[in-house]
């Protein structure tokens, strides 16, 4: 089933739930150059990329805290935590790698193509996981127009590089 089969056969609330979605995953998207710009700047002032990381892990941690404060979502289950997926942790790793990798190359690659890549790579795990269905995530098969979209972006990252 394709996204707009599910997209057209739902109500007008899960519509434009869906198109909300759509549209902060954009901004989301559209915050990464401006956050990996900062994670360089204070890394040059710091003269560590891994110091930069870890203030910009502390920020976070502050913020995140006070959003659970807020109680805007739901209590959570702080006694599930011993029973989540260890693996699931990793997370927190691949984060201090993004932070601290995007703060590092950005100052040499510029934030285009720096972001560029981070996307295609993106893209290709994406697709990778969502085939398999790794991780819990529901399976989408690698279709044919899927494959073509890693082709433009293989195509977009060669004109990024030029």
């Amino acid at each position: 089933m394709s996204f707009l089969h599910l997209f057209r056969s739902r109500s007008l609330w899960f519509r434009c739930q869906i198109c909300l979605y759509l549209l902060l995953s954009f901004l989301s998207g559209a915050l990464l150059p401006i956050q990996a710009s900062l994670n360089a700047q204070l890394a040059r002032s710091l003269a560590s990329a891994p110091l930069a990381a870890n203030v910009f892990y502390l920020v976070g941690f502050l913020a995140l805290a006070v959003l659970l404060l807020t109680r805007w979502f739901d209590h959570p289950d702080w006694l599930a935590l011993p029973k989540a997926p260890h693996w699931s942790l990793a997370g927190g790793v691949f984060g201090a790698w993004y932070i601290a990798s995007s703060a590092y190359f950005i100052s040499t690659l510029g934030a285009t193509l720096t972001l560029g890549f981070v996307v295609f790579g993106q893209a290709i795990a994406g697709m990778i996981a969502d085939h398999f269905g790794w991780l819990g995530l529901p399976q989408h098969r690698l279709t044919h127009y899927r494959r073509i979209a890693i082709g433009l972006l293989m195509v977009a990252i060669f004109f990024l590089t030029q």
